[in-house]
């Protein structure tokens, strides 16, 4: 094993990763300050997970909700629409007009769509 050499302080040469916490204490430290810091956001965002998780859960079931309101219809809706216009289908050949849902009733109060 070859002997290691000493700098003129009596420090080991090859020691670089302690020489440069030595010589930057106050770069040693923030590190390790970080390190706690993000330790310690860590540990609470870990002790907080149920709450997170019902917040974000709550969350896109409210973002639903909104959704289908802003859709005009339910799903019931929706189906009896659908059953309706296929029961018109077979009895007549032709396609009912149907609802429009409340966006094209507007455009057709404004005359901005055509009347079928």
């Amino acid at each position: 094993m070859p002997s290691r050499k000493r700098d003129a302080k009596g420090r080991f040469k090859d020691a670089a990763f302690f020489s440069s916490v030595r010589d930057r204490p106050g770069a040693s430290a923030a590190v390790i300050a970080g390190a706690a810091g993000l330790a310690a956001a860590g540990a609470f965002l870990w002790t907080r997970r149920g709450q997170i998780g019902e917040a974000l859960s709550s969350g896109m079931d409210r973002l639903s909700e909104l959704k289908a309101e802003r859709m005009g219809s339910s799903d019931e809706a929706a189906q009896e629409d659908f059953s309706e216009e296929a029961l018109k289908l077979k009895e007549t050949g032709k396609k009912s007009k149907g609802s429009r849902g409340p966006s094209a009733e507007q455009d057709l109060k404004l005359g901005l769509a055509p009347v079928e």
